[in-house]
Formats: structure tokens, sequence, C-alpha cells
């Protein structure tokens, strides 16, 4: 699970900025909102399932959630790019509204448990400059048998293309690997390599690729083929609301298109271009035996004129049947939240509310805030301008407040830390943000903006 996530100079964020899962001491919604983990993290043994972030346009929530899978993509890439001859280091989003920004580092830090081995602490962190890493560390405490952490121990720092220290087992990773410029030395573990060379090179990249984002992308199709069973817990959250739905069926086709060899994409483009494909489905998937078309197929009932009933089906991404864009998102999104309520790991949600009901966005935020549906402990951390989320069970600890200065530079800040305006029970959250007592409303009034119209 993550406790801790810090990171600089990216996007509007200009100055180190950090959020925190880490429980305080209050005692509402424990039974669902905190997941107790290993008991000799001592203070940090008490996390939270989810945060929500709210602020207004352009203050920087989005690009919260950007700079994890920004980091995420950097530390699972930078290996195989280089073997491509690709710098991915090249053109980071640095703050862009000073020049100095462009000399400084951008850095990122977590602190995390793995999901599945919660007596070891993990804290990775590394920083990059003008296309060159800069500063890359692995560390990691253990629980011993007493129950306490043990003191924390180096498994590797580098500086530059320098190794400074290192553990054994990446001793003999520097063996097969250089350290090179436009590489995290970390990345190379997400290879080939066994993982007995590196153990705990594999299990700091497992927890990496157990990072998911709810999105609009067709990485949802690739769950449900994985997952039938998934889809079948999307369809009976959807039919509760929609009563026409009467199923939902993953569809895995292959298209003949009468290619020799699928390792050569200019054959395969040239073979779509003259079979005239366009509208097949959700998306293509391309094998080595084969091009695959991916789709979510939609049950419906049809009634004929003599009063028989017909079972048909339909692309959830058909046009000609235009299907709601809310139940299309709900579909999609479903996906990566079933299978980190599942499987556990961290899910990032990015505005929540759009194209949704109410209902659902607030559904979704308590998926994870519920210790039912969420007994494999999965976290997510959601971005919404729907403030009305903010009265559904959360702690002050898990809302964020984010808001942008005159110079463009983003700060995320939890309500927990605003103390001489702490909330009572009796307040609603909502309410007070609204009257500003937290920051991250906009100043805009009608009175204001009739003055630009006389």
């Amino acid at each position: 699970m993550l406790l801790n996530y810090s990171f600089n100079n990216y996007k509007s964020y200009r100055y180190k900025n950090g959020i925190s899962f880490v429980a305080s001491k209050i005692k509402q919604y424990e039974e669902d909102n905190i997941s107790e983990i290993n008991a000799s993290l001592a203070s940090k043994n008490r996390v939270l399932n989810s945060l929500v972030f709210i602020g207004v346009n352009s203050a920087g929530k989005t690009n919260m959630l950007k700079s994890i899978s920004y980091a995420r993509y950097l530390i699972l890439n930078s290996a195989d790019a280089m073997k491509d001859k690709e710098n991915i280091f090249e053109d980071p989003d640095i703050f862009m509204f000073d020049e100095n920004a462009a000399n400084e580092p951008t850095e990122f830090n977590f602190e995390f448990t793995l999901d599945d081995n919660e007596d070891v602490l993990y804290y990775y962190s590394f920083a990059f400059c003008e296309k060159e890493i800069v500063y890359e560390y692995l560390a990691k405490r253990e629980s011993n048998d007493k129950g306490r952490l043990s003191s924390k121990k180096v498994l590797f720092e580098r500086k530059g293309t320098k190794l400074v220290k290192a553990s054994e087992q990446f001793l003999k990773l520097s063996d097969v690997f250089d350290l090179h410029p436009s590489v995290l030395f970390l990345s190379n573990c997400n290879g080939n390599i066994k993982e007995e060379m590196c153990p705990d090179g594999k299990a700091v990249i497992n927890w990496f690729l157990n990072i998911k984002a709810a999105n609009r992308n067709n990485n949802s199709l690739d769950i449900y083929d994985d997952n039938p069973e998934y889809l079948e817990i999307a369809y009976k959250i959807l039919s509760y609301s929609d009563k026409s739905i009467k199923g939902l069926r993953f569809e895995k086709r292959k298209l003949d298109l009468g290619v020799l060899d699928y390792k050569n994409p200019d054959a395969v483009l040239k073979a779509l271009n003259s079979n005239n494909v366009r509208n097949v489905g959700g998306s293509l998937r391309l094998s080595e035996d084969g091009l695959y078309v991916y789709d979510i197929k939609m049950a419906f009932d049809k009634k004929a004129a003599s009063g028989d009933v017909e079972r048909i089906e339909l692309s959830i991404f058909d046009d000609a049947y235009n299907i709601s864009s809310g139940e299309q998102k709900l579909i999609i999104y479903l996906a990566p939240i079933i299978k980190t309520l599942k499987e556990g790991g961290l899910l990032l949600i990015d505005e929540v509310e759009t194209a949704l009901h109410y209902y659902y966005s607030q559904l979704l935020l308590n998926l994870f805030n519920n210790s039912v549906t969420n007994s494999k402990r999965g976290q997510a951390i959601i971005t919404t301008h729907n403030i009305k989320l903010l009265d559904e069970h959360l702690r002050v600890d898990q809302i964020f407040t984010v808001t942008k200065d005159e110079t463009g530079v983003s700060v995320a800040s939890p309500l927990s830390e605003s103390d001489s305006k702490s909330p009572r029970k009796v307040h609603k959250l909502s309410e007070r943000y609204i009257e500003g007592l937290y920051g991250g409303v906009p100043d805009i009034n009608i009175e204001r903006i009739k003055e630009l119209f006389l």
C-alpha cells in the first residue's frame, strides 16, 4: 500500500508537494475507510483506502495523478526505450513559468508496502535533469522477530552513472547492466531477469505494475478478457439502474486479412486499408498469429411484430446504437476498479463525476471505503468537482484541496492540517468548502461578471 508520495518540478507543481495515505488519529469511519496493516509500522500502520482531491478548474488536480502515472512510465520503460536508442527523459513536462526550472531536477519519492507482504517497507526515489538521471535510491526496512522495524537498509544508491552503494543482489544486477544516464537502474528489473537474481527489484517493479488508471483507454478490454467474471459484476451494477440491459459479453474475434507475416506492421496496415476495416469494435490487438478485435456486447430483448421476443446484442462502441456516454464510461471504468478491489493495488480516477450520475460517482468512492467490497485493501486517488462527495462518509484526512497561485504554482493541502478551521461532525464539509474555509474556490460572482457587459 502507498503510504507517502512527493514530487516537484512537474507540470504545475514547481516545489515539493506531498500526499499521505497515513491516517491521522481521529476516530471517524475507521472500520471502512482505514486498513490496518503490519503493527510493526507503528504510527504508519493505519492506512487510508482513498483520497479525494477537489479544487477549481486548472488548479492542478489532474496533474497530481499524471505525476504518478509519469513516474510509473519512466520506471517501467526507460530500459526498453534505451534498447531502441530512445531517451524518454528528453522532453519532460517541467514547470514552464520559471526559466530556472529547466536547470533544476524533477524528483519523485515513494514510500510503500507490498500488497502481498506488509513485513517490508520500501523507499524509492529518483531525480533527473536535462535529459539525465542525477540520483536514484532504493531502501527498505523489515519487520523483525520482535515485531519492530529494522533500521533502513540501502539496497542501492546511484549518483549520475556511479553506483555509490549497492547490496549483493544489485551488485549482481550491475554486472549485467551498466548504469546508463537515461535508464533508471530499477527499470532493468522490468525484464526477463530471474526473480532470484534481484528479488527486491522484481518486487518493487511488480508494485509499480499494479498502479492502474480508470480512463477511456481500452486497457479495460484486456482486463475483461483475462477476467470475464469482472464483466458479470459490471453488468449487475449497471442493471440496477438500466433494467433494459440483459447482459454484457466480452468478444474476441480474429480478422482474416490474408497477411502472412503479422510481425510486419506495414503489411498489417496495408491489409487493413485494402480491406476497408473501419468500425470493428472497441480495439484491435495484434498477435503473432493474427489481428484480433476486442469488443463488449450489450444484450437487449427486441419485441417482434408477432409478439415474440428476440435477444439481440450491440457493441457498446457502436455509434448507431448511441449508447450513453455515462454507461460506456461506467463499463470501461469498472474494469480497473473491480480489479483493484479484487486484487489490491493503487487506482487513479480523474474527474469521477464526468458523464456519471451522482449516485454512481458516490458508489465508486464508497466501493473503496467499505471493508466488504475492498477486502484486498485497494487504494484510490480520486479527483472531483462534485462537492457533495465531500459529505459521503469521508474523513478530513482523506480530502485535499488543490489551489494555484498567481505564478502558476499548484499546491495540494489536506483538510486535516487546517487546525483553526477544523470541522465538527455537525458541519457538512461541502458547505464549509463553498464558504471558502478550505480554499480551492473560484473567486467569481455574477456581480463582477455583470460589469464586463456594461
